[in-house]
């Protein structure tokens, strides 16, 4: 039996549930394996870990008899009827048991996410850094800072390399702003005074690129640029332990630059020919084992 954690709502689970059955692999889609009408039960101890769970009056299914699992959600619970301090620590529980159990899995699981992007999915771009520097992919130069006249030094150096403005991008969003006139500058001044601004380079165009196992399915045809990065987004997708994860790349004046990640990869954001790309790879990860 193959698991999607997903909501029936999602493409990328309708489309791995329909490519699976089509292969005459069973496969159950369901929200939470740890919320009614499921039914669990999990024992665990420093030797071994055995669980089982069912649907109404179905068999039970054994962790031993998934052959893989695809996660598309960390353990919604339907607030309905719920107290909202009770729904916050049943939601928190769900979660932190989903977690762990999860990880204790035998059988191949897609993508088993690291504690802390299970409980942070949104992960501002400054936070990959590193890890993007460790596997080779560019990325732009960003400035932090509740300085003033850093700030401005920072787009006057930008206005020197012929770059037509500076972005502003708060930390916790996605929105973005063209600093390019004094009113944005002296804006910009008074949000420092509150707390630090995070500055970078404009760029062109976005392009996205998929990272499914060792396979990276492009939104379109990439540029030669885009293309030699390859191995380098595989780097990545290995060194934060995600097998699927979507990344936004584009022009900067620093060259082609690595712009976002999304560790909840969008299905609905790649063409037709990508997707159904994208669900191949993803059932060839669940069945390559058993294959």
């Amino acid at each position: 039996m193959h698991l999607l954690l997903g909501h029936p709502q999602d493409p990328c689970c309708r489309g791995v549930l329909h490519l699976l059955e089509a292969r005459n692999h069973p496969a159950r889609l369901i929200t939470n394996p740890m919320a009614h009408p499921s039914r669990f039960a999990w024992r665990l101890d420093n030797t071994e870990s055995a669980s089982q769970f069912a649907w109404d009056d179905e068999q039970p299914i054994a962790d031993d008899d998934l052959a893989g699992v695809l996660v598309r959600s960390t353990g919604w619970i339907d607030p309905a009827g719920w107290e909202a301090a009770d729904l916050a620590y049943m939601q928190a529980e769900t979660q932190a048991a989903l977690l762990a159990w999860l990880w204790s899995l035998a059988c191949p699981v897609v993508n088993r996410l690291p504690s802390a992007l299970w409980y942070r999915p949104r992960v501002p771009p400054l936070s990959w850094q590193s890890m993007m520097r460790q596997c080779g992919l560019p990325t732009p130069e960003i400035l932090v800072t509740n300085m003033d006249e850093e700030a401005r030094a920072f787009g006057r150096r930008l206005d020197r390399e012929g770059v037509d403005g500076t972005v502003y991008g708060p930390l916790t969003s996605d929105a973005r702003y063209l600093v390019s006139g004094d009113a944005d500058w002296n804006g910009l001044a008074v949000l420092q005074r509150s707390a630090p601004v995070s500055l970078t380079y404009p760029h062109g165009a976005a392009r996205l690129a998929c990272v499914v196992g060792d396979q990276v399915v492009w939104q379109g045809d990439p540029s030669p640029e885009m293309a030699a990065l390859e191995p380098a987004l595989r780097r990545f997708a290995a060194i934060v332990g995600l097998t699927f994860v979507e990344l936004a790349l584009a022009p900067t004046q620093q060259g082609i630059c690595v712009i976002q990640v999304e560790p909840h990869a969008n299905l609905e954001h790649f063409g037709e020919a990508a997707q159904e790309r994208i669900v191949e790879a993803i059932v060839h990860l669940l069945t390559a084992e058993a294959g």
